[in-house]
């Protein structure tokens, strides 16, 4: 298997661990001991498209709460490869999938997330963090968002190139996390949602697109979404050939990329 924070060109993965081609792909799996395959039957969110036969991973501790999945984290890595060495923000890293894959695209991130206050949180985090030897690029805050996201700013004195919202869920939480957001973003800035199966986060991709941003969703598990303005492209993804994907109603206004 690859070094944690290598680069690979091919790994051997099961036909149900889909990752768009044209992708550069990490695989720091070592670093979270604790990620398992979850079973999607323990989660009762009514926006989990159980009917996705792509690897749904948890943590052990916390098995009714999905990472991203191997394609999703694949599009933050891929993302953060064109922000490399800029600034950026993450509301909301679970147990630090995410933001590891982040920090590996060679992104500075900021992470907010109000359950890095308890001790046994932070400190897994940090480990997984430290074993793919990123540690030193990821602040790690204990903190509410929107109200944290506007203390870190000025305390910090800059804003955000790239930024990935996932957050509390539940309106109108991710419409909030994005109107904080939206003016602490670089002039060239993207913003990206996760778990765009919910109405409830759509609100913030809707919110940007109203806005004057330029939109597209990704065809994944959860739904995937990018608000971009400036000079700066999201990159393509390729949804799996082998899903009959639909899109929730309403999701419909948007274009998807790859299709």
């Amino acid at each position: 298997m690859a070094k944690t924070n290598e680069v690979v060109p091919s790994i051997s993965l099961s036909s149900w661990d889909y990752i768009s081609p044209g992708f550069e792909i990490v695989h720091p799996d070592s670093s979270f001991p604790n990620m398992i395959i979850g079973d999607i039957n323990n989660c009762y969110w009514s926006y989990l498209r159980r009917d996705i036969p792509h690897k749904w991973y948890v943590d052990k501790d916390e098995p009714f709460i999905g990472f991203l999945n191997r394609d999703e984290v694949h599009i933050l890595y891929n993302t953060a490869l064109k922000f490399a060495g800029k600034k950026a923000l993450e509301i909301g890293c679970l147990r630090g999938w995410s933001a590891c894959h982040l920090a590996l695209g060679g992104v500075e991130l900021d992470v907010i997330d109000p359950f890095l206050a308890r001790e046994d949180v932070y400190e897994s985090i940090s480990n997984s963090l430290r074993l793919a030897n990123v540690l030193d690029s990821v602040n790690l805050v204990a903190g509410y968002s929107p109200q944290k996201v506007e203390e870190l700013a000025k305390e910090l004195q800059h804003k955000w190139s790239l930024i990935f919202i996932d957050g509390d869920h539940e309106s109108p939480a991710p419409l909030n996390d994005t109107i904080v957001c939206e003016p602490l973003a670089e002039d060239d800035a993207l913003i990206l949602f996760h778990d765009l199966t919910s109405p409830d986060v759509a609100q913030g991709l809707d919110y940007l697109k109203e806005k004057g941003w330029n939109t597209i969703v990704y065809q994944t598990m959860q739904i995937m979404g990018a608000a971009w303005r400036g000079n700066i492209e999201p990159i393509k993804h390729q949804p799996d050939p082998k899903i009959n994907w639909n899109l929730p109603e309403h999701l419909q206004h948007y274009s998807v990329s790859g299709l």
